[in-house]
């Protein structure tokens, strides 16, 4: 007779940023005797139809994720949810930009961040107040001594390759988007309901946002010349955010001695890696301060926009080159003072924001959740009635940038897991299709 499982189901956008931590879920899972589908969201929810019925886990809730859930909910499926942009974001009226009103309703289970999310949440929603649960993120999770250590190879790679790098991740995926041209990140912001030009307050957000990137990305391409210049020891990598358009970058710098323009991995070893890490308005700011890496912002230009982005808040902000220079000299000469020194200053505004920092897992919270519902078992295929995968998707290049992956990239990671954290557990991983693999447990 054939053995039931729970299903459980992990729609990923973007491999480098999503993939580790939503892998730490597919291992607890296992543990737990589920059957788990992860890989690219568009093949998944598009087939979700198709799919034994089973626990949805959704990145975010905005207009398309809501239209996204209803489809899910109409097909049998439970939804879970966590909202990975809201990490970003400190901003009251920001977080609340992130929800789409049509779907909290369909949500079984919302986790939250941190306390700033969650007195937001419960302030803004009352009604919905018994979904929301504070876990943290499994994104954080990872930056933990005892996950970090599945990172070790990548970052003894980079050093090998760079020697002693200082490390720069840009963020200005409006100025420089990857949908082609600033007016196409507009629609893309419309289309998931995030703002709309036709109010007078969101044309304004727009003006002066484009305004702070095209200063401040600018003002990168300078520093980065006089960074090098200022280091001779050190060679620069320029990681452009996933969002943006490389090519800008390797076209700006191309040339020049001892700046690489690179595109490739996850964020965290490249940090780890990095003797100074130089960011402005990046999530990755906020992981650096996790990580205890020496971290600053260069923002040498500033507008009310500014104060939206979490990372700007929980790092120091240098709005001149000197400064940012001494600081980093100060990092290079002093690695655990510099550290210590931003978290005695900033570690209070981050701890507020984020949850699940020491202490028990994110990952823990977020499955202790999710294995809380009841769902029916299914024996057999993962596919409803043998159907397969019915409904075919052709991803656009950006799409396929964002995440592609096989098998042989999957288990890879999944075996770094293990070995830095000790956790075992058995199960086969198949390729069911494109960037899409099912995890099934092995007795």
């Amino acid at each position: 007779m054939s053995k039931s499982y729970k299903h459980l189901y992990l729609p990923i956008e973007e491999a480098a940023r999503e993939l580790d931590a939503r892998l730490l879920l597919v291992m607890a899972a296992m543990q737990k005797g589920y059957r788990v589908v992860i890989g690219q969201q568009w093949l998944m929810v598009n087939n979700l139809p198709n799919l034994a019925p089973g626990i949805v886990f959704f990145k975010g809730t905005n207009k398309v994720q809501s239209v996204w859930m209803s489809h899910a909910n109409k097909h049998g499926h439970k939804i879970v949810a966590i909202d990975e942009e809201v990490t970003a974001i400190a901003d009251r009226k920001f977080v609340l930009k992130e929800v789409s009103l049509e779907a909290l309703p369909l949500i079984d289970r919302f986790f939250l961040q941190g306390q700033n999310q969650y007195d937001i949440y419960a302030d803004a929603f009352p009604d919905f107040q018994d979904r929301f649960t504070i876990t943290g993120n499994p994104r954080f999770d990872l930056l933990r001594k005892e996950f970090t250590k599945a990172f070790d190879e990548d970052a003894q790679a980079y050093r090998t390759r760079y020697g002693r790098y200082i490390l720069i991740n840009t963020n200005f995926g409006y100025v420089n988007t990857a949908w082609g041209k600033p007016e196409n990140f507009v629609k893309v912001c419309e289309n998931v309901g995030y703002a709309n030009r036709s109010d007078p307050e969101d044309r304004k957000f727009f003006d002066d946002f484009y305004d702070l990137e095209v200063m401040n990305m600018a003002a990168f391409k300078v520093m980065t010349r006089k960074l090098r210049d200022r280091f001779p020891d050190h060679q620069i990598v320029l990681r452009p955010h996933p969002a943006e358009d490389v090519k800008s970058w390797t076209d700006a710098l191309s040339g020049e001695e001892r700046i690489h323009v690179v595109f490739e991995g996850s964020a965290v070893p490249w940090m780890l890696g990095a003797d100074y890490f130089i960011h402005n308005t990046c999530t990755t700011g906020t992981e650096a301060m996790v990580l205890g890496v020496p971290v600053g912002a260069y923002a040498f230009y500033t507008n009310w926009v500014e104060s939206i982005f979490l990372s700007n808040l929980v790092t120091p902000v240098f709005r001149d080159m000197d400064s940012l220079f001494d600081a980093v000299e100060a990092g290079i000469r002093d690695r655990e003072g510099a550290i210590r020194a931003i978290r005695q200053d900033r570690d209070q505004i981050l701890r507020q924001h984020i949850s699940g920092l020491d202490q028990k897992l994110a990952t823990a919270g977020i499955f202790h959740g999710i294995d809380t519902l009841e769902v029916a078992r299914s024996a057999g295929s993962v596919f409803r009635d043998g159907r397969g995968l019915r409904v075919a998707v052709n991803r656009s290049q950006y799409q396929r940038k964002k995440i592609d992956l096989d098998i042989k990239q999957l288990n890879q990671k999944v075996t770094n897991l293990v070995k830095a954290t000790g956790i075992g557990f058995s199960a086969k991983a198949e390729k069911i299709g494109d960037s899409l693999f099912v995890f099934t447990p092995v007795d």
